[in-house]
């Protein structure tokens, strides 16, 4: 991680790591927006003789597909959504509002040193876990440390807020720690100091957060990174061993885990409304007598709610990070639910499966897209690039994180990287 030496350039690289920081804090819209809003004033400003961002033509493809899936979703909702004012009014807040973030991203890290723009990015997620894990450590000592590590308590907001953030981080550290074990430590965007001890962080803090689904998500990435490196060097599986107890370590630690298999199988077979209510006179018992774990079995009954939508709505029901919510409504009639918990499911539900279909095509050939960069190019951007959509896109299966705040930094992400990656060498 370096630092940029002039004012200007410093000042970019300090407005990067200000709005990412900024992004996840709940209730700091206005600053956010604030933010963005001098980074385009600053642009502006001073747009004539500064560098513009030249994304790798192997990434065309995936601009494509990510136009197709937006001319879809204005079609969508201007003529197939049922109520195609609300449909456009969540496409401009959950649609477009995250594009534009990314494109205003990509166009200040084009000014900037690829490692100076990664290294704001770095220093700014990192920042988020050191945030937790010390008020984690500040809670341990003044408790005289008798109740054990306080795992899971966040200082503000959501623990899911910090394994969001934590999970992109984690993304962008194996991406990169992956490209310097093929291309060496001198074509990666970070140190090796750095590189390492922000793995490492990242791997605590997710233990420290003990959500479920972001460990699983992790450790996928791990263990994809880890066969990678066994290609070449076997000894480097020993990583392996590292996402078993990275998992291990998880379910030890929540004894949700124990109960989630057979919660799961309740949630998705039993005729309760319980997952609506949530009345104790409705709950479901398992077949064990076990408690419920009630988190997995929402999730399961959940799902099945929504594929079941999706069957009767193929072409959705418009635009909206709320459209279970109101698959429910008109099923039930009951009021006041929003996500499937899975974005995945709730993106076919508002946007219909056709809307789906273009955003996982869209994905697919950026993953693949950053793959060829790194493979033909020997680009760290490239791998990283890689490994932050399709972690972004796992986690988003397993959780509604496909709107808000989360997409508008995960693009923004997506922005500075893009100006990072190296250019097509010149034809002979």
């Amino acid at each position: 991680m370096t630092f940029a030496t002039k004012p200007i350039d410093w000042l970019w690289q300090v407005w990067l790591a200000a709005v990412i920081f900024v992004f996840p804090l709940p209730g700091t819209i206005a600053l956010r927006n604030l933010l963005l809003l001098i980074g385009v004033l600053a642009l502006l400003a001073t747009l004539r003789g500064t560098a513009r961002p030249h994304p790798a033509r192997i990434l065309r493809p995936a601009a494509w597909g990510l136009v197709a899936t937006t001319a879809w979703l204005v079609l969508h909702s201007a003529a197939v959504a049922p109520t195609p004012t609300l449909a456009l009014g969540n496409l401009r807040g959950d649609w477009l509002v995250p594009l534009l973030s990314g494109a205003l991203g990509c166009h200040v890290a084009a000014r900037l040193d690829p490692r100076h723009s990664v290294g704001a990015v770095l220093l700014a997620l990192l920042a988020n876990a050191l945030i937790m894990m010390a008020w984690q450590l500040w809670l341990w000592i003044t408790s005289g440390a008798a109740g054990g590590w306080p795992g899971g308590v966040v200082p503000f907001g959501e623990r899911d807020q910090f394994s969001s953030v934590g999970g992109l981080l984690f993304a962008l550290v194996c991406g990169d720690r992956l490209a310097a074990f093929y291309l060496g430590r001198r074509e990666a965007l970070f140190q090796p100091r750095a590189g390492w001890t922000a793995m490492a962080l990242a791997l605590l803090a997710d233990a420290a957060t003990r959500v479920r689904n972001g460990t699983l998500v992790n450790a996928a990435m791990l263990v994809g990174a880890s066969l990678a490196m066994g290609r070449r060097r076997p000894r480097v599986l020993i990583l392996l061993v590292v996402a078993v107890a990275l998992g291990s370590a998880s379910i030890a630690m929540d004894a949700r885990w124990s109960r989630s298999l057979e919660s799961l199988a309740v949630g998705w077979n039993s005729p309760s409304l319980y997952w609506q209510t949530w009345d104790p006179a409705t709950r479901p018992t398992t077949p064990s007598g076990a408690i419920l774990e009630e988190s997995a079995y929402a999730r399961a009954a959940w799902a099945r709610q929504a594929l079941q939508a999706i069957a009767e709505n193929p072409l959705g029901l418009g635009f909206g990070r709320d459209a279970f919510g109101r698959a429910i409504e008109m099923r039930y009639g009951y009021k006041g639910m929003v996500s499937s918990h899975s974005g995945w499911l709730d993106f076919a539900l508002a946007a219909g499966l056709p809307g789906l279909g273009l955003l996982l095509l869209t994905a697919a050939l950026a993953i693949r897209g950053g793959w060829r960069q790194f493979r033909e190019r020997g680009d760290a951007a490239g791998l990283m690039f890689a490994f932050l959509i399709g972690g972004y896109l796992l986690r988003c299966l397993l959780d509604g994180h496909m709107s808000g705040w989360r997409l508008g930094l995960f693009a923004f992400l997506c922005g500075v990287l893009i100006p990072a990656m190296k250019p097509a060498p010149p034809k002979p």
